[in-house]
């Protein structure tokens, strides 16, 4: 009886532990985005939030609604290097790239109109080229080795630091005859 007792309590103080040490960005994007609600933006559920180490992508596959403005603000940690950022919006059914941040000067909020309704990808990239063409030459090298010593360190010890991606929407003002 004592010993399952002492077992359960053990556990307890683990998984306790693991909360302590770790790292949770949940909600970062709604604390640390700037948000456009002064203006008539309304928040959308697919926003989302991650921990990132840096050099790290992620896609998130998102739905815009035609006739609908959107609003896309990009934030992080410190840790990642401020406006260091890249996003790109890829049409999911055709692969076409409808936005790259790497051509506008890596803004970190956009705002545009959807003319139809469309699934797309959203890929977000910390602190440098997005993985798919980012690094050429010897840089792969690096990129391997690096990614290989994070494989070797616990979560504590890896530099990196929360991602948020707040989008926004609102509907279109009909402008014209």
């Amino acid at each position: 009886m004592n010993k399952s007792i002492f077992s359960i309590l053990f556990a307890a103080l683990l998984l306790s532990a693991g909360s302590i040490f770790g790292q949770s960005c949940t909600g970062y994007h709604k604390k640390a985005c700037k948000s456009g609600a002064d203006q008539g933006w309304v928040y959308n559920s697919q926003s989302k939030s991650g921990l990132f180490e840096y050099g790290m992508s992620s896609e998130i596959k998102i739905v815009i609604y035609k006739d609908n403005d959107y609003s896309l603000s990009m934030c992080n940690e410190k840790a990642l290097g401020k406006g260091e950022l890249m996003i790109t919006i890829k049409d999911a059914k055709t692969g076409e790239v409808i936005y790259d941040n790497a051509t506008d000067d890596r803004a970190q909020h956009i705002e545009f109109t959807c003319a139809t309704t469309r699934n797309v990808i959203v890929t977000v990239t910390a602190g440098g080229e997005a993985s798919s063409g980012g690094a050429k030459g010897n840089d792969n090298k690096k990129t391997a080795e690096k990614n290989s010593t994070a494989k070797n360190k616990s979560s504590q010890e890896i530099d990196g630091g929360c991602v948020g991606l707040l989008i926004e929407q609102k509907a279109s003002s009909k402008e014209g005859f």
